[in-house]
């Protein structure tokens, strides 16, 4: 399996469309930090508005541009090539194929999001910004990553029910584009919650993963620990089970 990681991982970065993604989304980010470092306005707190812009540029852009095509790169890829279906005809158990998937994914977002925090730290530094604020970036970026992880985890339920990676990229892009978060904030209007002051969207994917940040932002260790197994857990760990439970269960359509 290791080989078959290792070739999966040269053949994703090789792939066009992540290259072009990440290469935009270098673009978007040296970007703002030209602007910043040309417009007097910003010169007497340049480090914050690098900060400031940097964490809307990530959570908007990053989850798109990076998430998409590695999500197509890994799956799409991989159910048209029909690679899945021949190694799991020559013995390969369909839980070993998804978890080498899922790594995979994992692999690449940590690759690309180290090449990023090198660009932010450089950048961060052209426009004075200080060691806080660039760790601001870097946080900021990093838990892009985990929201990534967090979202893709629940599109796999989709790709492996409906054994099309187009239905789960599709949710992915759902996920990713924060409208389920919009939906969800809608739950605690409902007067019985609201009178009450009981918020349950932030325990719904997208905000379960903000309160597990800022309680690490902040220092709460006992939050930090709490949110993060809460995450971990529900929000990647039982959506791949489930997955793999579903997947064992179907006959091979793709």
């Amino acid at each position: 399996m290791r080989n078959v990681i290792f070739t999966d991982i040269l053949r994703a970065q090789k792939k066009k469309s992540l290259i072009i993604c990440g290469i935009i989304l270098a673009v978007i980010t040296i970007g703002i930090a030209l602007f910043i470092k040309l417009v007097p306005e910003f010169g007497e707190n340049a480090g914050g508005y690098y900060e400031s812009l940097c964490a809307g540029a990530v959570n908007f852009f990053m989850p798109l541009l990076i998430g998409i095509p590695i999500f197509s790169t890994i799956y799409t890829d991989d159910f048209r090539s029909r690679s899945m279906q021949i190694a799991i005809g020559r013995g390969v158990s369909r839980t070993k194929m998804m978890l080498a998937r899922f790594l995979e994914t994992l692999i690449l977002l940590i690759e690309l999001h180290l090449v990023f925090s090198v660009i932010m730290v450089i950048c961060g530094v052209i426009d004075g910004a200080d060691g806080a604020q660039i760790w601001g970036c870097i946080g900021n970026l990093w838990s892009g990553s985990i929201r990534m992880t967090v979202f893709m985890s629940l599109a796999l339920l989709f790709v492996y029910w409906t054994q099309n990676p187009t239905t789960g990229l599709v949710f992915y892009i759902i996920f990713a584009a924060s409208v389920l978060d919009t939906i969800f904030a809608l739950v605690d209007m409902i007067p019985v919650l609201s009178e009450n002051n009981i918020e349950l969207s932030k325990f719904f994917p997208g905000s379960a993963c903000s309160q597990f940040v800022q309680a690490i932002a902040d220092g709460d260790v006992l939050h930090s620990f709490t949110w993060g197994i809460g995450v971990i857990i529900g929000y990647i760990v039982l959506p791949i089970v489930i997955s793999i439970q579903i997947f064992k269960r179907k006959e091979l359509e793709f």
